[in-house]
């Protein structure tokens, strides 16, 4: 009874800060993905400055992107067992400054290769993002879990709307496209400071030794009733939101080989146009659908996002021009935008106790799974299915997602889990 009490004191304490983490991490995700969209929204300009063949743009891009995200993949799980022992705040600070000084260095690379080196190690201290979620799941009240997360993803979404306009503004100013990286390193090592000084957590540390059995978590997890299941729907959406990004450069590049200067724009105003158009979508609609994450069953929540995805994605595939594609991106939005939250909603709640950051960390390295798979399966396939393909492939996937969870609501045992 003790330790259960001593447990309420600790969580109050937390929650009383609830509020200041929320507002500063989702100030530092604007500052976090402005930069890194900046960048690698025009990462196929930047890699065919490098000298990069047109043939074989689409293989490089997918080969820098897999590194990046596989990399990260492969040390979230580590990253996620010393939050829970050092606690969430550390593994922000990590991914801040770590990332701004990987950054500053990729803007000092111009071989491709060499930046493909450098890109994996910069893919070690990815997980911003992830990390200030991970950190607001767990020290936000019940009540306000669903408003909180979704504050922080709409400055996620903030960023990732200012980022292409940030650089194709600078684009043109610069010495070259790679001082794009110079200036991603500024704005992280911003946020990182923002959460150095306004981010608060009372973490106790526990009394066992540290222990890394990542197998052994792993055994445990998924034996979660549900578990594997949330973890797929969190790669779907990785796949096809994160993954896709350098895909819908490409997608809208080769929109305009068969109609050069359409609609009098360039084609870096194109390619920003449809990832904003994409992002402010979904600025729009997250504090909505974090209010109906409060109110509802985030099941329900979830078959609505589900469903209202897989139609928006079967019209990806189907555009003839960049103003369509536009269009269908901002469709799409309006429902994929609503996943993260609830889905890191509905894996916090099933996480076993002290587990909590390290449940939500193995969905992270399957986003950045999916993340890394998406561009390079994209690359692969290019040549024989084409682009268009490869967003029929995500439509597929989507459709099985959805299919999935409905039998899974289907099942009386899921019944208890809200």
């Amino acid at each position: 009874m003790t330790n259960r009490s001593d447990e309420r004191v600790r969580a109050g304490a937390e929650h009383a800060y609830w509020q200041r983490n929320a507002r500063t991490l989702a100030a530092g995700n604007v500052l976090i993905n402005i930069g890194w969209n900046a960048a690698f929204a025009f990462l196929p300009l930047i890699v065919q400055a490098m000298g990069v063949d047109k043939g074989n743009l689409a293989l490089w891009v997918g080969v820098m992107m897999f590194a990046y995200y596989g990399t990260s993949c492969l040390c979230t799980p580590v990253w996620g067992v010393l939050a829970d022992y050092y606690g969430r705040k550390s593994m922000v600070l990590r991914a801040g400054f770590g990332m701004a000084f990987g950054f500053g260095l990729l803007s000092t690379m111009f071989n491709p290769l060499g930046f493909l080196c450098v890109l994996v190690l910069v893919g070690l201290a990815n997980g911003f993002v992830p990390a200030g979620q991970a950190l607001v799941a767990t020290s936000t009240p019940g009540a306000h879990v669903g408003g909180a997360l979704a504050l922080t993803q709409v400055g996620a979404a903030a960023g990732t709307l200012f980022g292409p306009m940030a650089g194709a503004a600078l684009i043109g100013l610069l010495p070259s496209e790679h001082a794009l990286f110079a200036f991603t390193a500024v704005l992280m090592f911003g946020a990182g400071v923002l959460a150095l000084a306004w981010v608060r957590e009372d973490h106790v540390r526990p009394a066992h030794p540290l222990r890394i059995d990542l197998l052994g978590d792993m055994g445990q997890l998924l034996r979660v009733p549900e578990l594997k299941l949330l973890y797929y729907l969190q790669v779907l959406f990785s796949f096809t939101v994160f993954g896709a990004m350098p895909i819908v450069s490409l997608y809208t590049m080769r929109l305009l080989d068969d109609e050069p200067g359409f609609g009098g724009l360039s084609v870096e105003s194109w390619v920003a146009a449809t990832a904003m158009a994409f992002t402010l979508a979904g600025i729009v609609v997250l504090p909505l659908w974090g209010q109906v994450l409060n109110r509802f069953p985030s099941r329900r929540v979830l078959g609505v996002l589900l469903a209202g995805t897989c139609v928006a994605s079967v019209l990806l595939p189907l555009v003839r021009n960049p103003l369509e594609l536009t269009a269908a991106r901002m469709l799409f939005a309006v429902f994929v935008s609503g996943l993260p939250p609830t889905l890191i909603r509905m894996i916090k709640d099933r996480s076993p106790q002290g587990m909590e950051a390290r449940t939500l960390s193995y969905g992270t390295a399957l986003q950045q799974l999916g993340s890394a798979a998406a561009p390079l399966i994209a690359g692969v396939l290019a040549p024989y299915i084409g682009l268009r393909g490869f967003f029929w492939l995500c439509s597929g996937l989507v459709a099985l997602g959805w299919m999935l969870w409905r039998r899974r609501k289907r099942d009386p045992a899921s019944s208890a889990h809200a």
